[in-house]
């Protein structure tokens, strides 16, 4: 007989005591590996906190699998956290074997930071135009297809109220995307796209 079936509440508990533990040990932004070739292999960079520049680290800005342990990543294509963006969360146990995982067109990684992470319900804000103007959609779980949900791809202005999200130019989580912490975002240039073109949007997983 399983005892810890007469104690309700229980495993959420032991869920979050781990949880708990887990950001004492490794800090509040969790632990990522980056590994220079697919499947895990080959040379390997841990990291526990944000990173500028992959090569003060004396790791090739080559990357081709990642591991996330805790916490939620984001990958970005220049040093100084700059340019093209790919998120690593806790989806799929946090293993991305090969690149096309997280939607890349290439193996360069130059700089990595941990996506700040919100105690508040997700939540967030869609209007149709710049300035929070227009047609507005409040959601607070997963959207595969804004246009099937909502008649609606143009998305031109985000306020993130609660959580992170990722942004994806195609449906079902597929392209180009950008990861939303919690702000207002006046326009979609504020998100570093260059197009108000927004397919589909997720919660970032922490855990």
């Amino acid at each position: 007989m399983n005892i810890f079936t007469k104690v309700p509440g229980l495993v959420q508990q032991t869920s979050k005591l781990g949880s708990v533990l887990q950001r004492a040990f490794y800090g509040s932004s969790g632990r990522v590996t980056l590994y220079e070739q697919r499947n895990f292999a080959g040379r390997h960079l841990d990291l526990t906190s944000d990173c500028a520049r992959l090569s003060d680290k004396n790791f090739s800005e080559r990357c081709n699998s990642v591991q996330v342990e805790s916490g939620a990543w984001i990958g970005y294509e220049h040093d100084n956290f700059r340019g093209r963006q790919c998120l690593w969360d806790m989806s799929d146990r946090g293993e991305y074997n090969c690149y096309d995982k997280w939607c890349a067109q290439v193996d360069h990684i130059s700089s990595v930071r941990a996506v700040k992470q919100d105690s508040n319900p997700a939540k967030a804000q869609l209007f149709e135009r710049t300035g929070f103007c227009g047609k507005k959609m409040e959601i607070q779980d997963d959207i595969p297809n804004l246009m099937s949900r909502y008649s609606l791809n143009r998305v031109a202005s985000i306020r993130v109220l609660g959580g992170a999200w990722v942004v994806y130019q195609e449906p079902n989580y597929r392209g180009a995307h950008y990861i939303l912490e919690k702000r207002d975002f006046n326009n979609f240039s504020d998100w570093g796209s260059q197009s108000h073109t927004v397919g589909s949007m997720r919660r970032v997983r922490f855990n």
